[in-house]
């Protein structure tokens, strides 16, 4: 308070002026410190796209902005790049953009020739239909680009139509039917255009549609790698999952190496029956019915040395009536066989080889879970397979320090941090600045409030000196004794300088005299 009073009125007034030109600045370093910059890493995005690129920026601990609507995201400056690798590791990533749909149609200008609107309905077009595809699960994105058929009087010169989709991200390992129901989505959407005119890609270049061998439609796998690498990691995340919940986490690893038939097979089967089946039956039948021969008119000899014949039927004489019938049934048999087609889709397995990895420090029982792993991968022996497991010690992780031995500042204190620093400077700042000022007044009034009194010792003696030494003479060595005397000198420059101040001492001196 003594400094503030001993400031003139513009020395207060400058004071306050810094003061708040300071508080001032230190209040909009705060700001900026607590509001940092973003950058934009995607543009254009589908707003039913954006949560999911919220959501993935959100895992991994990345603030984010939305701006224009929901249709472009940005990230804090200093982290553009870890979103990018986050964005990419979820499929998600510039490709993601979609295309204007029918809302083109909407801003089209009076007077557009009819290229103009030819053009803008195709583009819309192709928008409206990867925005469509981006929809389906699994797509994290498409780009649609279509060649419209172009009719013609001659029939040679007419140009079908055709279509190419890039999907966005890694996208080779989706299901066949997935990429199968996108080429017919696409064909349906285009008139005169076939499936087979469809080609659909993914960001990687690899060719989805049509598969290889043909123009699919037959639910063929897309490519003999991305089928075994997809039936390998379902199968090697099953087994982990199992063992997992045996062991514990991180107590096990498995590998799963599969080759997988691509190929289309027809399998016939021919099988013959022991008996025949009847194919047709011929059956013919004779009979005679009439009387015997007359008997003789005489014969020779006695009559008792003729012999005499009966009938063996009825008993009758040879000589009378008789019957004769015959039955002939002819049988033609045909051969009994079975004819067995059977279609054989691809992704049949060859040959299974699974290698299992377990922590010796859980001490694992090895037989059990080998007969285990052997059930839950379906272990065929006649086709090859190959199912080890061995107990190994693992190698223990030391967890990760932070570099420098710095603990990790938590987001949520860091702008509470930047505002503590910077008040703490501002402190420190008032601290020096008065300091400094006090300094300077400790200078100026080195000898002061007590100065004059100091000077108070010699007041009689500069009083009586002059009039001891004044001589009859007028003239009187007055400026050799000031020069002489270096505190009579200080004291005419304190009065040349500061007239105000020395009077306000000698009015004190007055009021204690007085007293």
């Amino acid at each position: 308070m003594s400094l503030l009073a001993s400031l003139s009125t513009r020395g207060k007034i400058t004071l306050a002026a810094c003061a708040l030109g300071f508080l001032f600045a230190a209040l909009m370093l705060v700001k900026m410190a607590g509001s940092p910059s973003y950058s934009t890493v995607m543009a254009g995005v589908d707003p039913q796209q954006t949560s999911k690129v919220t959501a993935a920026l959100a895992e991994q601990g990345i603030g984010y902005e939305l701006q224009n609507g929901g249709t472009a995201i940005a990230v804090e400056k200093g982290k553009v790049q870890q979103a990018q690798a986050a964005l990419a590791g979820k499929g998600l990533n510039a490709a993601g953009t979609t295309q204007p749909g029918y809302e083109l149609l909407d801003k089209q200008k009076l007077g557009a020739s009819s290229l103009q609107q030819q053009i803008a309905y195709q583009r819309a077009l192709e928008g409206q239909i990867a925005q469509t595809i981006g929809q389906i699960d699994g797509v994290s994105g498409a780009q649609v680009r279509l060649t419209m058929p172009k009719d013609d009087l001659f029939a040679d010169e007419a140009r079908p139509a055709t279509a190419a989709v890039l999907l966005g991200g890694d996208s080779s390992s989706m299901d066949p039917g997935a990429v199968r129901g996108i080429a017919n989505l696409v064909a349906s959407s285009v008139p005169q255009l076939k499936p087979s005119s469809v080609t659909i890609t993914d960001a990687t270049g690899q060719m989805l549609w049509p598969s290889e061998g043909g123009a699919g439609g037959d639910g063929s796998l897309a490519s003999k790698p991305a089928a075994e690498a997809r039936y390998n990691a379902q199968l090697a995340s099953q087994v982990d999952a199992m063992l997992t919940r045996t062991l514990g986490a991180d107590k096990a690893q498995v590998q799963i190496n599969s080759d997988l038939s691509v190929d289309k097979a027809t399998e016939e089967k021919l099988e013959y029956a022991d008996k025949g089946v009847p194919l047709t039956q011929t059956k013919e039948s004779e009979q005679l019915q009439g009387a015997g021969a007359g008997a003789a008119a005489g014969a020779a000899g006695t009559t008792a040395n003729a012999p005499s014949y009966t009938n063996g039927a009825n008993g009758t004489a040879a000589g009378g009536s008789g019957n004769y019938k015959n039955t002939k049934t002819e049988t033609q048999f045909g051969v009994n066989k079975t004819v067995t087609r059977t279609q054989k889709a691809p992704g049949a397995v060859n040959k299974l080889s699974v290698s299992v990895m377990v922590d010796k420090n859980a001490k694992p029982d090895i037989p059990a879970i080998t007969k285990a792993v052997e059930a839950a991968v379906g272990f065929d022996k006649a086709r090859g397979d190959v199912v080890q497991v061995q107990a190994v010690p693992f190698a223990k992780v030391a967890p990760a320090k932070p570099a420098g031995g710095a603990l990790p500042i938590p987001p949520a204190f860091s702008g509470i941090l930047k505002g503590a620093a910077i008040g703490l400077g501002a402190l420190l700042f008032l601290f020096f600045v008065t300091r400094h000022l006090r300094k300077r007044e400790a200078e100026a009034l080195m000898d002061e409030p007590s100065w004059l009194k100091q000077l108070d010792g010699i007041r009689p003696a500069m009083l009586q000196a002059p009039a001891l030494q004044l001589p009859d003479q007028p003239t009187v060595q007055m400026p050799s004794v000031a020069t002489a005397d270096p505190r009579r000198q200080q004291l005419d420059q304190i009065i040349t300088s500061e007239p105000e101040r020395v009077a306000a001492h000698l009015r004190t001196w007055i009021t204690e005299d007085n007293k």
